[in-house]
C-alpha cells in the first residue's frame, strides 16, 4: 500500500511505472498477468487505500476528486484519487490484472461520496467512456456499472436534479448496445406510484371553475396508467369526457402570439421541472401557459399512440366506435399544438417524428429484441505468391447449381402449378389504382406508373385478360387500363367511354359484320345454282341430244388424240367458280349425274 500511495504522488504516465509497482508489492508468479489469487490481494489493497484517501478529503473539507497534491501534467492537473484510477485503468486495459477491478473501485468511490462530489466522479467515467467501453474490459465490468449507475439514480432527486439524471441515462445509452435487454421494459409496466396529488374541494376565494380543475387534474391519473383505459370501456367513456371539456376550453382561449414568444420559453427551460404545481389559485395562470398547454397535449398523443401501439393481441385492440373517438380527439390535439404559439406546426412535426420512432422501438420489443449489430464476415487472406483459385460449379455458376441440387431434392418443383401463377388483372392493378386516389397522399415520383417493368407486365396481362380496358391504352395512358371497378369513384367519370363513342364502335363492329356475310353468300352462290340445274327433274330429258364422242368417253371407250387436244385447254386452265370436280373411276357418281359429263357440258346441253 506505501508503494501504491508513493506512485500517485509521482509525475509521470502510467505506463512508465504502472507494472513495475505492482511487480514490486505483489511479486508475482508470472511478470505480466496475475493469477486469481493476487488480484484478489492487490483488489483488497487498492480498495483499502482508495477508503483512506476518501476519508481524509471528508476531513480536510476538499473536494473528494481535488484532494492531495496537484501533479502537473501539462496544462491539466490531477489528485491522488484520479492518479490511482489512472493507473489500475491502464493495468485493466493491458490485461496485467483482472479486468472488472476499475469497475469495483468506481463503485466504491460513488458510494463514499457526496452528491456533490459524485458528479466529479461521474465526470471522469463519462471522460473515460471508450476506454471503459472496450469489449475486454465491457464483459467484465458491464454488471457493476449498470449497478453502480442505478444507485445513484435513485439517489438523485427525479425533481431538482434533472440533468444529472439525463446525463447517467445518456452515458447507460451509449456504453450499453441498442440490443441490450436491461434497459428495455418488455413487459410494458407503468410507474403507478407517480401520483399527481390536487384539491379535492374547493377553497374560499376561488376564482376558476372548480369542476373544472378536478377535471383537468383528474387526466393524470389516466396517464399514468393507460392500461387501465383499454380494459374497461366505463374508462375509456369518463375519460374522453373529460378529455373533450379540457379541449373545448383550449380552443375556447387561444394564445396570442404575446404569450407565446420564444423568449419566455427560454427562460422557462433554465429553471425547468418535472412537475407542474397543481394548486387551484395557479390554474388560470398555467392555462395561459404554452409550455404547460403543450405538456398536456403531448400527453394526449403518447396516450393515443400507446392504445393503437401494434404487437397487441386482438382482445386488448380497441374497438370500432373507440377508434373512431380515438382518431377524432387526436385531429384535435393536433390541431391545438398547430395554434399553439410559438412555431406550433414545427414542434407538431418534431413529436410525430418522435413518436414515430418510439413505435419501431415497439415492434422491435414484439419481436424479442433481435440484435441490431451484425458481425463482420472474415476475409480469408490470400497466401503470398498463389493464385486465388476460382470455384468450379457443375452448371456454370452457383446460382444454377443450387437450383438443380434442389430440383433433385424436389422433383415436383418445376410441375407445380403455384410455381408460375399469372395473376388476375384486378389483383395487378390495385397498387396503382391506390396511387390515383388523391386522399391517399400519395406522392407523384412514388406512383407505380413510373415503373416501366411493372407498367409493361400489366399490359400483357390485360391484352390476355382484359381487351376493353387494353383498349383505353392508347387514349388515357397506362391509367385507362385499371379496372373501372378498382378506381376511385371522383377519378372513374374521366376514364369511361361515353355514350356516343359506344354507338360508334356498336355500328362500325355492325357494318363489319354485315359485309362479312355478305362477302360468304357471293362465294356460297354459284355452286349453289349448278347444284339446282344438275338437280332438276328433266335432266334425264335434256341429255338425249348428247354428242356421240361424249357417250364413248363415259362408256369407258378410248379417246382419240383430236379429242385429247380438244380437251386439255380446259383441264390445264384449272376449275372455274362453282365447278364440280370429275368423279375417280373407283367412285360412284353423284345421283342426278351422268358418268364423264363436266358441269360445262351439263349446262350446254341444258341451254340446248
Amino acid at each position: 500500500m506505501d508503494l501504491f500511495r508513493k506512485v500517485i504522488t509521482q509525475p509521470g504516465k502510467p505506463e512508465d511505472f504502472a507494472l513495475q509497482t505492482v511487480q514490486e508489492a505483489i511479486k508475482p508468479q508470472r511478470q505480466t498477468k496475475l493469477v486469481q489469487d493476487e488480484n484478489q490481494l492487490l483488489e483488497n489493497i487498492l480498495r483499502t487505500l482508495l477508503q483512506e484517501l476518501v476519508s481524509a478529503a471528508v476531513q480536510s473539507g476538499e473536494n473528494t476528486m481535488r484532494y492531495g497534491e496537484l501533479i502537473g501534467d501539462g496544462e491539466s492537473t490531477q489528485g491522488q484519487i484520479p492518479r490511482l484510477l489512472d493507473i489500475v485503468l491502464y493495468l485493466c486495459e493491458n490485461e496485467h490484472i483482472e479486468g472488472g477491478m476499475i469497475f469495483q473501485l468506481l463503485e466504491d468511490l460513488t458510494e463514499m461520496s457526496t452528491m456533490r462530489n459524485c458528479e466529479d466522479v461521474f465526470g471522469y467515467i463519462e471522460s473515460k467512456q471508450d476506454i471503459l467501453g472496450k469489449p475486454e474490459l465491457f464483459a467484465r465490468g458491464k454488471l457493476v456499472m449498470l449497478r453502480t449507475c442505478n444507485q445513484l439514480l435513485r439517489r438523485l432527486s427525479k425533481a431538482n436534479d434533472v440533468v444529472f439524471c439525463g446525463r447517467i441515462i445518456m452515458f447507460l445509452a451509449h456504453f450499453f448496445p441498442l440490443s441490450e435487454r436491461s434497459a428495455v421494459n418488455i413487459k410494458g409496466v407503468f410507474n403507478v406510484s407517480n401520483e399527481t396529488k390536487y384539491e379535492k374541494q374547493a377553497p374560499d376565494g376561488i376564482s376558476i371553475d372548480f369542476n373544472f380543475y378536478k377535471t383537468f387534474w383528474s387526466l393524470q391519473e389516466y396517464f399514468s396508467n393507460p392500461a387501465s383505459i383499454s380494459l374497461a370501456t366505463t374508462k375509456w367513456h369518463k375519460f374522453s369526457s373529460c378529455l373533450t371539456v379540457v379541449l373545448n376550453t383550449f380552443e375556447a382561449q387561444p394564445l396570442s402570439d404575446e404569450e407565446g414568444s420564444a423568449d419566455n420559453l427560454e427562460d422557462e427551460a433554465a429553471t425547468f421541472s418535472i412537475k407542474y404545481l397543481t394548486s387551484s389559485k395557479l390554474m388560470g395562470l398555467e392555462l395561459k401557459d404554452p409550455s404547460f398547454r403543450r405538456h398536456i397535449l403531448v400527453q394526449c398523443l403518447i396516450m393515443f399512440d400507446y392504445l393503437k401501439a401494434p404487437g397487441k393481441n386482438d382482445k386488448d385492440l380497441p374497438s370500432e366506435t373507440m377508434k373512431e373517438e380515438i382518431k377524432s380527439c387526436e385531429e384535435r390535439v393536433k390541431q391545438l399544438l398547430v395554434m399553439t404559439p410559438p412555431k406550433g406546426e414545427k414542434f407538431l412535426h418534431s413529436i410525430e417524428h418522435i413518436l414515430e420512432r418510439e413505435r419501431n422501438w415497439v415492434w422491435w420489443k414484439r419481436d424479442g429484441c433481435a440484435p441490431f449489430e451484425k458481425q463482420p464476415t472474415e476475409k480469408k487472406t490470400v497466401r503470398d505468391g498463389g493464385k486465388k483459385r476460382r470455384p468450379r460449379w457443375r452448371l456454370g455458376n452457383k446460382e444454377l447449381s443450387q437450383l438443380w441440387k434442389w430440383a433433385d431434392q424436389n422433383p415436383n418443383a418445376l410441375t407445380d402449378s403455384q410455381r408460375v401463377r399469372t395473376p388476375a388483372v384486378t389483383e395487378y392493378w390495385k397498387p396503382l389504382a391506390e396511387d390515383m386516389d388523391a386522399s391517399a397522399g400519395i406522392e407523384a415520383e412514388y406512383h407505380h406508373k413510373n415503373n416501366r417493368v411493372y407498367c409493361w407486365k400489366g399490359l400483357r396481362f390485360s391484352a390476355r385478360q382484359d381487351l376493353e380496358g387494353f383498349s383505353r391504352f392508347t387514349e388515357f395512358g397506362v391509367e385507362g387500363v385499371v379496372p373501372m371497378e378498382l378506381m376511385p369513384p371522383d377519378v372513374r367519370s374521366k376514364y369511361q367511354a361515353k355514350p356516343s363513342d359506344r354507338s360508334k364502335r356498336a355500328k362500325k363492329e355492325e357494318t363489319k359484320i354485315t359485309a362479312n356475310q355478305a362477302e360468304e353468300n357471293q362465294i356460297a352462290t354459284p355452286a349453289s345454282e349448278v347444284d339446282g340445274e344438275v338437280n332438276r327433274p328433266d335432266l334425264e330429258a335434256s341429255t338425249a341430244p348428247m354428242d356421240t364422242d361424249a357417250a364413248n368417253v363415259s362408256l369407258g371407250g378410248t379417246p382419240t388424240p383430236e379429242e385429247q387436244q380438244k380437251q386439255t385447254p380446259d383441264t390445264d386452265g384449272g376449275q372455274e367458280p362453282g365447278q364440280i370436280d370429275e368423279p375417280e373411276p373407283d367412285q360412284e357418281p353423284e345421283p342426278g349425274m351422268i358418268e364423264g359429263e363436266t358441269d360445262a357440258e351439263v349446262d350446254t346441253i341444258v341451254v340446248g
